[in-house]
């Protein structure tokens, strides 16, 4: 029997025997045929600050069975494979001086990409390129241009899409933010199926810096300590007997060695023992990804992937989506000393903004004021109204001055109990009118803004001029300073902003002054920092950290490089960073619902003829 291949590898005999045009999944494909489903493709989310796997973008069906060009591989519709079939040994190595500059392994390109913030992608990920490779590398595996979409992800963006035609900016915020968590920052059109051998070597510092001027022979004796644990004989390292000076330098190499690691990506796991013979012997029934390429996610959100929307309203949508991973990316920028030999290292920086010098500036407190907007706001600001524990008013004291870091509307659900008169007939025949009181319970929202000030001096301060600095503190983030959620001791506790932050002052300055931390002032996307200049940075040698993300603002303050250096790094905070939208209840429980009207829907008629008599 005659089989007929498409340029895809597609059997179209086979397929059309087994219904395969009709069918999304790959079991029919295998009915007869003894093929592999290749497990390493693209089209799915990517976070490209974490470097993990999101949820699924492109729709996958296999009712074409297609197969890669040598027939060993199952792949799905929207893909196609470039062969590269590289068998040869491809090694390298690198000197890693600073985790900043570290690579991933299996994500070089995809982190490369320049669309938000690239000295971000892949830093909070648990892995990073390592000192010595051996790739094998067999496919590429490519996604069609405009791919057909996801189903979940549609709705997704139709949801989206639903918010903002009906003027509900928070709630269409909210949930661009909602779908960077489940599917990341990033989309993955192209990529790599191979496996890869990855060795990293701790070396002492001291040994890396006295032989600065001869890197390259460092590398060299990474490579060969690396197919010396593989048991890899190679002409270009092992050239027969080793004179007196080779035989000194990888002694001294390798007992300069603090710690080193080996990992398997494809291939048979590493063990003790194993041989790169083995692993490579392993690698065809055992491909992983060992690079990505990709877009950013909002990049395939166009009116080629989603026909059934208007152009306009798709345009909005991948705006909103490109503003949400913008937030995502700002929020987890730690500006910092990441230089490791500087005394004012900081190694929870992951963004080096020139820090030196610490200055002695002064703090002069905190008030916020609370205006209502509604007319039952009153409780709302008798708890976030906050007077400067200084002046007892919302004032500074001078020679301080206030500045506004932010400003923003809060809302508040409450339920209050209200009784009316319910007329009804009663009596003989019903002919008289009776009345009753009928009480339940009602739902509302009110509203208030608030306005944070806070008091700076950017003069010389005077001998126990102003407050102690004790870090602060929510109920869901600990104080830095304490490691926990409360305030040092002889220090108070503050009101500061309205998301339920505590601030921790001092006047005590024998008793509070071993628990403070210099302040370096405080600036937000409405305000910059009086003391480092009226910019948007911190003094030098003061290093950013993240008070919160308040609806698309982030409020950051600054200590001294090294205040928080103890414990482990700082965890990435995932989106979403918008407050969802209050909803009114009635008074039975259900929510108040308004008529939107979903007009970007576009309705395709279809002209039926009539047939004649």
């Amino acid at each position: 029997q005659t089989t007929s291949l498409t340029s895809d590898g597609l059997d179209i005999s086979s397929c059309r025997r087994r219904g395969g045009y009709q069918n999304n999944s790959f079991t029919h494909c295998l009915t007869s045929e003894n093929f592999t489903v290749l497990e390493a493709l693209p089209g799915g989310g990517w976070d490209n600050l974490r470097n993990v796997d999101m949820g699924r973008v492109m729709k996958f069906t296999y009712s074409q069975c297609k197969t890669t060009e040598d027939r060993v591989y199952l792949i799905p519709d929207e893909v196609f494979v470039i062969p590269q079939k590289e068998t040869d040994l491809k090694t390298s190595s690198e000197i890693i001086s600073s985790w900043v500059n570290q690579k991933s392994a299996t994500s070089t390109s995809i982190n490369a990409d320049v669309s938000f913030f690239v000295l971000l992608n892949g830093k909070f990920s648990t892995e990073n390129r390592k000192m010595k490779t051996v790739r094998d590398f067999l496919y590429t595996v490519k996604t069609n241009p405009d791919f057909t979409l996801d189903s979940r992800f549609v709705q997704r963006v139709k949801d989206i899409a639903d918010a903002i035609e009906n003027n509900q900016t928070q709630n269409a915020a909210y949930l661009s933010e909602k779908m960077v968590v489940d599917y990341g920052t990033h989309v993955i059109t192209s990529v790599d199926a191979g496996a890869s051998l990855v060795e990293e070597d701790y070396l002492d510092s001291k040994y890396v810096l006295d032989n600065a001027q001869q890197q390259s022979n460092i590398k060299i004796e990474a490579s060969v300590h690396f197919f010396n644990i593989i048991k890899f004989k190679s002409s270009k390292f092992d050239g027969g007997v080793q004179n007196t000076d080779e035989s000194s330098s990888r002694e001294t190499y390798e007992s300069n060695i603090k710690h080193y690691n080996i990992e398997s990506h494809g291939g048979v796991p590493f063990y003790p023992g194993l041989t790169l013979q083995k692993w490579q012997n392993s690698i065809k029934n055992n491909l992983v990804a060992i690079d990505r390429s990709g877009v950013p996610l909002h990049h395939i959100i166009n009116h080629n992937t989603l026909p059934d929307i208007p152009p306009s309203t798709v345009e909005k949508v991948s705006l909103s989506l490109e503003k949400a991973i913008e937030r995502y990316y700002v929020v987890n920028t730690h500006p910092g000393c990441v230089d490791v030999n500087s005394q004012n290292f900081n190694f929870q920086a992951n963004v080096d903004d020139g820090s030196c010098t610490a200055t002695n500036l002064s703090f002069g407190g905190v008030y916020q004021q609370c205006d209502n907007l509604s007319n039952d706001a009153g409780p709302l600001c008798e708890k976030l109204a906050q007077k400067n524990p200084d002046t007892g008013d919302f004032s500074c004291r001078s020679p301080y001055t206030p500045t506004l870091l932010r400003s923003e509307e809060r809302q508040e659900e409450y339920t209050k109990n209200e009784c009316y008169d319910d007329t009804y007939r009663c009596g003989f025949l019903y002919l008289q009118h009776c009345t009753k009181q009928t009480c339940q319970d009602k739902n509302y929202v009110r509203s208030a803004r608030i306005d944070t000030y806070w008091c700076s001096n950017t003069e010389t301060a005077s001998v126990h001029s102003g407050y102690l600095f004790g870090g602060l503190y929510s109920k869901d983030v600990s104080n830095p300073n304490t490691n926990s959620k409360d305030c040092p001791p002889q220090f108070i506790e503050v009101t500061f902003l309205s998301e339920g932050m505590t601030l921790c002052l001092s006047h005590d300055y024998e008793m509070g002054s071993r628990y403070a931390v210099p302040f370096g002032g405080f600036f937000s996307c409405e305000s910059d920092n009086p003391m480092a200049n009226n910019t948007h940075h911190c003094p030098l040698q003061f290093s950013q950290h993240l008070v919160t993300s308040s609806n698309d603002c982030e409020i950051q303050y600054c200590v001294p490089t090294m205040s928080f250096t103890g414990g482990e790094l700082q965890d990435i905070q995932l989106p979403p960073f918008t407050i969802p939208p209050q909803i009114r209840m009635e008074a039975n429980g259900n929510p108040q619902t308004q008529n939107y009207t979903l007009y970007w829907k576009i309705v395709k008629l279809i002209q039926i003829p009539l047939k004649k008599k």
